[in-house]
């Protein structure tokens, strides 16, 4: 049943009423064998570098599709997400979320904190539980470093990287951008996926919503199919939504009785005086990180013009994504 939208305020302080009333008898990360223990001593790439490297590849996805251009609607997706990655283990992360105006139905990590979903997966969500459920899937990537670690290996395995590692600083943060336009091109594997699957549903219900909302959502894409033009690259990146929901339902069907209920508050809808989804263009990569970063000063790690080391131009790889 849909409740009544009620302020921000209210939501944030009805989920910590929730999880306050439910911390002595339900412990959401034994239930889920999640613990508080993260890995973040990943050789060569501190948080700093993390941050840094994921502000780039961010600015230059929002260089390929800019966000929906509703602030009302941003600031909103964004209250959401913090409030959710408050209950991780990496809560002063610098976290950002935007939905992008593109009709594609997916969503988007990048190492350091950053978020994004598509317009076209937002405007398929029927409740604010959904839209947990998918934010904390991606909250999970970035919390268990998901795409760093698979960035670094990649650059670590390509000529001179560990000379550029210890001579060249610059050089080697260029060579994990470029891997990492690829890394969203193709994928995590799939034990990354399932693994952020779990999380997403423990970090819903420690905020308050509804644990199932992700497999909701996991439905209504597995309802669609492998044939819907829209879920082209969520489908080539991701596993098939009905091998997620059998290991979700392999987790959570010895404990579904020890599980919150949770809330499902009303979903903010898109402005009805937003856009449509532009045509194809070619935005600047710049402007596209200033726009994430809500104007707030910057220390990228190189400059936004710059290539990868690995041989490719990450700004091309991510403009294909978006068909741009």
């Amino acid at each position: 049943m849909k409740l009544r939208l009620k302020p921000w305020l209210a939501v944030v302080m009805a989920g910590a009423a929730i999880g306050a009333a439910g911390a002595a008898s339900i412990d959401l990360g034994r239930i889920f064998d999640i613990g508080k223990d993260v890995v973040t001593a990943t050789t060569g790439v501190d948080e700093k570098d993390e941050i840094a490297v994921g502000r780039e590849i961010a600015g230059r996805v929002l260089g390929a599709a800019p966000l929906v251009a509703d602030p009302a609607l941003q600031s909103y997706v964004n209250q959401v997400g913090r409030w959710i990655a408050l209950q991780t283990e990496r809560p002063d992360l610098p976290w950002r979320f935007g939905v992008l105006d593109s009709a594609a139905i997916n969503a988007f990590a990048a190492p350091g904190g950053h978020v994004l979903i598509t317009r076209g997966l937002y405007e398929i969500l029927d409740n604010e539980a959904q839209l947990a459920g998918v934010l904390g899937h991606e909250i999970g990537h970035i919390v268990r470093r998901h795409h760093i670690t698979v960035m670094q290996k990649s650059a670590a395995v390509s000529a001179g990287a560990r000379l550029a590692q210890r001579d060249n600083r610059s050089q080697f943060l260029n060579n994990l951008i470029g891997t990492g336009a690829e890394v969203m091109a193709r994928g995590l594997d799939k034990s990354a996926e399932f693994e952020a699957d779990h999380i997403g549903v423990v970090l819903a219900a420690r905020a308050g919503y509804s644990p199932y909302g992700l497999i909701e959502v996991l439905h209504k894409l597995a309802a669609r199919g492998a044939s819907d033009a829209s879920l082209a690259l969520l489908f080539k990146t991701h596993p098939a939504p009905g091998e997620r929901l059998t290991q979700l339902g392999d987790a959570l069907s010895p404990r579904m009785a020890r599980l919150p209920a949770g809330k499902e508050p009303v979903i903010r809808q898109v402005s009805a005086d937003a856009p449509p989804p532009p045509a194809a263009a070619k935005p600047v990569a710049a402007e596209g990180a200033r726009a994430l970063q809500q104007e707030e000063p910057a220390a990228p790690a190189v400059r936004p013009g710059d290539k990868g080391g690995v041989g490719i131009d990450p700004g091309g790889v991510l403009r294909g994504i978006f068909g741009r």
